[in-house]
Parts: C-alpha cells; structure tokens; sequence
C-alpha cells in the first residue's frame, strides 16, 4: 500500500512534439519544484533532430539519435509516467466545416466517427480508410472535422509506442492539430523547439 500510494505522489512528465514528418523537435516539461511559486513548468531537455526518424530504413531504436535522446529522458523521469503531446503541423491537415450536432442523435461511438470519416472522404475524394479524422468544437455553431492522411497518424503512432517500449513505463499519447495560435516561447527555449514547447504547455503539471 504504501509503495501505491508514493507512486500516487508521482506527478508526470510532459513531452511537447512538434512533428514534421522528416523533422523532429521536442521539448520535456516538468512539474516546478516543492516551494517554487512559480507557475510554469520546468524545462527539463529539448531535441531537435533534422532528418528522417520514421522514414528511414530500419526501426527508430536504431537511430542513434533516439537512442540518445531515451538515456536521457530515462535519467530525468524517475519512474514518472509521461504524457506525450503530438502537434501535427497545419499543412498536413485539412480543416472542413461542419454543422454542430450533424450526426447527433443518429450515431454513436465508434459509427460517429466512420460518419465524419465518410463525410471527409466525400469532400476530400479519398478513400474513408486512407484518413484519420477528428471533430473539433471551437463554439457554440462553430464546428471543423480535422483530416489528415491515416499514414502521418500511423507514424507517430509507431513514434508514441517506440517511446513506451523504451522508457518501460507509463507514456500515455495523443495527436492533435497545431492549429492557428500565435505564441511566444520563454527564454530559453530554442526558437526550433517553439512549437514543442507549446504542445507541451498545453498539458498543465502541478508542483509537488
């Protein structure tokens, strides 16, 4: 019991990705330290690695670069799970309007969302199963499906599963678009790794 509940006390890690396909840049948040009043997360690393992780031959375990990257993430985590962030860039996505409540009441689960694939994949005159898609909700009358191409999801997938494998823990991921906001990254934080920062801002850590 007591082992259950020190692991309780554990606050995660977040890590921000911003993926671009052949381009790689990450950035590892932290709760702030036990007394610090600040409110902002501690940087813990940041990566940016210029060539192409998921399209290279053979697995990412074998790029030297990850291989490095997990030394050191092994080394901060301290048995912390973590919670990985992918922002997929706005040129791989396509934002489609789409009438709030369209399928409400008609489907649920699993069948709403092979709706919003087919309805997509209308539009987009793609086969449903090439496509990922998501509804996102910005207001009231204000609704998007959010496509992108089933392969980009299928990669970073691979990229998500390949981090859990190699931390041997808990790493909870999700995928989302980066959308239109405009930000401004602390210091420290290298102008590359921006984006990551941001993904990974998005996901508040509490302090110890």
């Amino acid at each position: 019991m007591l082992k259950q509940l020190t692991w309780l006390r554990i606050k995660p890690l977040v890590l921000g990705m911003d993926w671009q396909v052949d381009n790689l840049r990450m950035v590892l948040l932290g709760p702030a330290s036990k007394g610090n009043h600040q409110t902002a997360p501690k940087l813990l690393g940041q990566w940016h690695w210029s060539w192409p992780l998921l399209s290279a031959n053979g697995p990412v375990e074998a790029q030297p670069p990850w291989q490095d990257f997990i030394a050191q993430v092994a080394g901060l985590r301290a048995k912390a799970p973590v919670h990985v962030n992918v922002g997929i860039p706005n040129h791989l996505c396509t934002w489609l309007h789409c009438p709030a409540g369209l399928f409400e009441g008609r489907a649920k689960g699993v069948a709403l969302q092979l709706g919003y694939q087919r309805m997509a994949a209308k539009v987009l005159n793609i086969e449903p199963a090439n496509l990922r898609v998501c509804y996102l909700q910005l207001g009231p009358n204000l609704s998007f499906l959010v496509v992108t191409k089933r392969h980009y999801s299928d990669h970073i997938g691979q990229l998500i599963m390949s981090l859990h494998d190699a931390v041997q823990g808990s790493v909870v991921g999700r995928i989302e678009p980066q959308g239109l906001t405009q930000f401004v990254a602390p210091a420290g934080i290298d102008a590359a790794c921006a984006m990551a920062w941001f993904m990974a801002h998005k996901v508040r850590l509490p302090a110890c």
